[in-house]
């Protein structure tokens, strides 16, 4: 009988923890800990991929996180950078364009913003921002940020808050003149007969002047590499990411063939005649391109 009441007692005393443990679970997934859990680690991985930089990013952030832009103690694997092309003439920023290159799997992925997106900063950011100039406004449309800097801190404050629009970490910008940028790369945005009706806009498109081939066989060649392209593309580029540390990646650049680069739209909203980013449709173009 003794035997029996031990046995029973320790079933009762198993199922009990069995209740409990059930229980625990039940509560962990259902306050989203399993979420905020997943998404720590995913954000672990990010910083892991992106060389050590968190890739959610932070309002006001001076890209220090990420080491400093030309000593680089090991390779980024995945260095991305913001590209303005500016028009020559007047300064007005006519494409934004977030560039991402994977060494891992040879390939560059460019996503375009509409320059005439509008943000409005966070306190942070904005506070951040103002000391170097006053006339800045908190709610900035991108394509018109020329008209608050006369030099280089124009894509440095660009560069940030975009980091800050699209939640990520881009260490570097690069701004270079629409004619540096036309001699490689054209970006056809001419709008539809349906989008100037006010239907569904055409996506732009992206073009190259000359095949990676033929670039390495041109005037810009050098020695069977794209390295002379590079380096006429960015010799009058105002950028935070030089020429020789982008050189560093030259083994990917002259990998890469025209299927390897892709390119794609960041959708936008339109409201009451102001255009805004569609940050989750971006996140799911990210996503794809990272994860």
């Amino acid at each position: 009988m003794t035997k029996n009441k031990k046995s029973t007692g320790f079933i009762w005393i198993l199922a009990a923890s069995v209740l409990v443990i059930a229980t625990i679970g039940i509560v962990y997934f259902a306050t989203g800990k399993y979420r905020d859990n997943v998404s720590g680690a995913k954000k672990g991985n990010d910083t892991e991929s992106a060389g050590g930089q968190d890739a959610s990013g932070q309002a006001g952030d001076d890209g220090q996180n990420a080491g400093s832009p030309g000593s680089l103690s090991a390779l980024n694997m995945t260095p991305v950078s913001i590209v303005f092309v500016t028009n020559s003439e007047t300064g007005k920023i006519e494409h934004i364009l977030i560039e991402i290159l994977r060494c891992a799997s040879n390939k560059l992925d460019y996503i375009r913003i509409d320059p005439e997106v509008s943000y409005t900063m966070s306190a942070k950011l904005y506070s951040s921002l103002t000391p170097d100039n006053t006339e800045l406004p908190q709610t900035v449309t991108f394509s018109e940020l020329y008209r608050y800097y006369h030099n280089d801190k124009a894509y440095e404050a660009g560069r940030q808050i975009v980091n800050e629009m699209i939640n990520f970490n881009a260490p570097y910008y690069t701004a270079v003149t629409d004619v540096a940028f036309e001699e490689f790369i054209i970006i056809d945005t001419a709008k539809s007969p349906a989008s100037e009706a006010g239907g569904e806009a055409e996506p732009s498109k992206m073009r190259f002047v000359m095949s990676a081939d033929e670039i390495k066989s041109s005037c810009y060649g050098s020695e069977g590499s794209v390295k002379g392209a590079l380096e006429t593309a960015l010799e009058d580029a105002k950028t935070n990411w030089s020429i020789g540390d982008r050189l560093r990646y030259l083994d990917v650049y002259d990998a890469l063939t025209e299927e390897s680069v892709t390119y794609a739209d960041a959708p936008v909203k339109v409201k009451n005649e102001s255009t805004s980013l569609d940050s989750s449709g971006l996140g799911a173009i990210l996503f794809k391109i990272l994860y």
